[in-house]
């Protein structure tokens, strides 16, 4: 979809390697590598990305380092888009919508930064009444495509909009901080 929407190949590989990877600095010459694109191209996309207030420019040395503009205020949008348009966020989607019936699918800090603070933290949370023989099999198998463990929970709906009044930690901390609804309705979440 985002290919129909951006006219650049290489804007979108460089959209998702910083969106995918917010806390990474990248030199041109480092970009070349990863993404195996044109230099010159490369450098285009990253004065474009700049121009619009998406990237921040600093030299460190003898390299001139872009990292993501954490104050851009599309970030979000864009961030959320990109993962919903990702191989992962097109399989959540359709595990929700055709498998088993999720009313909500959120995407967790701890998953987009790709950090625990602690034991109970989770990557995907599945609201709805959702049966859980279907939906294991399925996280296996996006386990063995990423070759990554996903931890997941599920909750239905009732014990969602108990916990959210409760102001139950495990839930709250998947709601005041950052995260994407790749199923659902962002009104949901008001506590």
């Amino acid at each position: 979809m985002l290919k129909n929407l951006f006219i650049s190949k290489v804007r979108i590989e460089l959209l998702e390697q910083f969106l995918f990877n917010p806390a990474e600095e990248y030199h041109v010459r480092g970009l070349v590598r990863i993404i195996d694109e044109e230099i010159n191209a490369i450098r285009r996309e990253l004065l474009n990305l700049k121009a619009a207030g998406l990237l921040k420019v600093e030299n460190k040395g003898n390299k001139v380092v872009y990292t993501l503009n954490p104050k851009c205020p599309v970030l979000p949008e864009l961030r959320s888009m990109m993962y919903k348009d990702s191989e992962f966020g097109q399989n959540l989607y359709r595990i929700g919508t055709k498998i088993v019936n999720a009313e909500l699918i959120i995407l967790t800090h701890s998953y987009l930064n790709n950090k625990y603070e602690s034991n109970i933290d989770v990557d995907v949370l599945f609201v709805g009444d959702i049966d859980i023989r279907k939906l294991t099999p399925e996280m296996k198998e996006i386990e063995k495509t990423l070759e990554k463990e996903i931890r997941y929970s599920v909750v239905t709906m009732k014990d969602f909009e108990f916990a959210k009044k409760k102001r139950e930690p495990f839930l709250i901390n998947i709601l005041e901080k950052d995260k994407i609804v790749l199923l659902g309705s962002e009104k949901a979440l008001a506590v």
